[in-house]
């Protein structure tokens, strides 16, 4: 009897004691922690260089100018950041332009992966309506725990 009493007790101190060391994360109230707030701020994308060729190439529409958008990126969140999971739109005059690659000038656009703190230089092709009004740069992303919302006027003359 005394024995089972003994046990008892000793599981009951071991269950207080490996209780004091148990960590819940209250999900629900995840997002408004400090650390959540200091890493939201994910991308820093600055524009460094603009080519503007005039040539014919053909993506959906046929166009005869491009410029070749040169931008530093750089990952200021805590966390690695996938450059193909960003979205980006540019607006010419509120009419959405087509991007594109060029694997012979090793333009790959938003690709790759950066870590906490790395940059990287990424270059996009984007076709023009014309070559005096500026583009519009949008970066948006609202889905999971980053969220940033970019709005850049990029003048090409």
């Amino acid at each position: 009897m005394q024995t089972k009493k003994l046990a008892l007790f000793l599981s009951m101190v071991l269950f207080f004691h490996l209780n004091q060391f148990t960590y819940a994360l209250d999900v629900e109230n995840y997002s408004d922690t400090n650390y959540l707030k200091n890493s939201t701020e994910q991308i820093n994308i600055s524009l460094k260089n603009i080519e503007v060729e005039q040539k014919n190439i053909e993506i959906d529409d046929n166009y005869n100018k491009f410029a070749i958008l040169t931008f530093n990126v750089i990952n200021t969140s805590l966390e690695p950041l996938e450059l193909s999971q960003i979205k980006y739109e540019f607006y010419q005059h509120s009419k959405l332009q087509d991007t594109f690659i060029n694997t012979e000038k090793g333009i790959y656009g938003f690709l790759g992966m950066l870590d906490s703190g790395e940059s990287k230089i990424v270059k996009i092709c984007v076709s023009l309506d014309n070559m005096k009004e500026p583009i519009v740069f949008l970066v948006n992303n609202n889905v999971g725990n980053y969220k940033y919302h970019i709005k850049q006027t990029i003048y090409i003359s």
